[in-house]
C-alpha cells in the first residue's frame, strides 16, 4: 500500500463518511487521488462492520456528482476564463472533443466516467459548449453510481483480502481507462473523417 493511499484511507476511518464525500469530491474535480483503490478499501471495511455499505455508496456518488458538477458550472458561468486558465482551448483534441459534445453528450458523459482523468476535462467542455443539464447530469450520475458500487461490491466480497488486490485493480482500471478513451478518439476520428469526406463531396460538385 502506497503512502498516499494510506494517508486517505487513516482519514476515512477517522471521519468516515464525510471523509468518502471529500476523497470523491476533490477527486472528481481533478486532483489525482487513489479514489478507486479507496472504495475497493471502503467494501472490505463495511464487510469487517466498520462501514454500512449503502451509506459509503450514498457519500460516494454524492461526493462524485457534486465534484462533476462543480466543473460543468464552472465552465457553464466562467467558461472562457477556465478553459484558457486550463490552457487546452487551442489544441486539437480539445476542438473535436468539443464537436462530439454537440453531437452526442450523453453517450460521451457517461462513457468519460470510466476513464480517469479524462472525465474532469469532458466536465469542463461540457460546460463551456452548454451541454444542457440533463443530457450532462443524468448520464453522469448513473457512471458515477455503477463505478464506486462495483468497487465497494468486490472490496466486500475480498475482505481482508482487498489490499492483495488493489494492485490488480489499478492495472485493470488503467486497461478500462485506456479502452474507453480509444472508443472516444474512434468515435471523434470517425466523425472528423465523415465531415472531410463530406466536404470534399460538396466542393466536387
Amino acid at each position: 500500500m502506497d503512502s498516499l493511499l494510506a494517508s486517505v484511507l487513516s482519514y476515512v476511518l477517522i471521519y468516515r463518511y464525510a471523509a468518502i464525500f471529500i476523497i470523491e469530491f476533490f477527486g472528481a474535480i481533478i486532483l489525482p487521488l487513489p479514489v478507486n483503490a479507496a472504495m475497493l478499501a471502503v467494501g472490505a471495511f463495511s464487510s469487517q462492520g466498520y462501514f454500512n455499505l449503502w451509506g459509503s455508496l450514498t457519500a460516494a456518488v454524492a461526493g462524485n456528482v457534486l465534484g462533476d458538477l462543480t466543473d460543468y458550472l464552472a465552465t457553464r458561468k466562467f467558461g472562457e476564463i477556465v478553459i484558457k486558465k486550463l490552457r487546452i482551448n487551442k489544441s486539437r483534441f480539445f476542438l473535436q472533443l468539443e464537436e462530439e459534445l454537440r453531437q452526442d453528450a450523453v453517450s460521451t458523459v457517461f462513457s468519460s466516467r470510466f476513464a480517469g482523468s479524462l472525465s474532469s476535462i469532458v466536465n469542463f467542455v461540457a460546460g463551456f459548449v452548454g451541454v444542457p443539464f440533463f443530457s450532462f447530469f443524468i448520464p453522469d450520475l448513473l457512471g458515477d453510481l455503477i463505478e464506486p458500487l462495483v468497487l465497494m461490491c468486490v472490496g466486500y466480497v475480498l475482505g481482508v483480502y482487498w489490499d492483495n488486490f488493489s494492485s490488480v485493480l489499478t492495472i485493470f482500471a488503467a486497461v478500462v481507462a485506456t479502452g474507453v478513451i480509444m472508443f472516444i478518439l474512434f468515435r471523434m476520428y470517425r466523425r472528423m473523417t465523415k465531415r472531410r469526406r463530406e466536404s470534399a463531396e460538396t466542393s466536387d460538385n
